[in-house]
């Protein structure tokens, strides 16, 4: 049977995408699986930490347990900041590599478009693995201010990933 299997938190809630039906989970095809990736992502990205990571260095293994699941609070920082929006990125791109086991390669980019009013639109890469399946993946992130929320989507384009 080709596909794959739907992630935990689908099979649990038993979302259309996901039902079960005679004891078998529907498989999903590689667009579909893009598209729990991206909702995963979203739920991670609006999650937020409350330990800080200075607090967690002297216990190593915390750094990649559920206690760090989710972003920092960028509440403090300017938006309009180069070093903080290349911090965001930092983030972005620690917290998938952390927690979104599928990703592989992450990168996270401030995409600057013409006419975008409070909102940041960032570029998200990466190579999605799953079984013996690689393909490269791209999402688009958009970070609201005013809410400090992200909605993630597929990206229209099939971005190239570096070393």
């Amino acid at each position: 049977m080709k596909g794959f299997i739907p992630g935990l938190f689908d099979r649990l809630m038993g979302t259309d995408s996901a039902h079960m039906s005679s004891d078998l989970v529907t498989r999903l095809s590689m667009d579909s699986l893009k598209d729990t990736v991206a909702r995963d992502l979203e739920s991670m990205l609006n999650t937020r930490t409350v330990i800080p990571e200075e607090l967690l260095k002297r216990f190593p293994e915390c750094s990649n347990s559920i206690l760090t699941y989710g972003l920092n609070d960028f509440s403090g920082m300017s938006l309009a900041s180069v070093d903080d929006r290349a911090y965001i990125c930092r983030c972005l791109e620690q917290g998938i590599a952390r927690h979104e086991p599928r990703l592989k390669n992450v990168r996270a980019s401030l995409e600057l478009r013409e006419g975008s009013i409070n909102r940041l639109n960032f570029a998200i890469s990466a190579l999605l693995v799953v079984h013996s399946a690689q393909e490269p993946v791209s999402f688009d992130a958009v970070l609201q201010p005013s809410t400090l929320q992200y909605s993630i989507s597929k990206a229209r384009r099939t971005m190239r990933l570096g070393g």
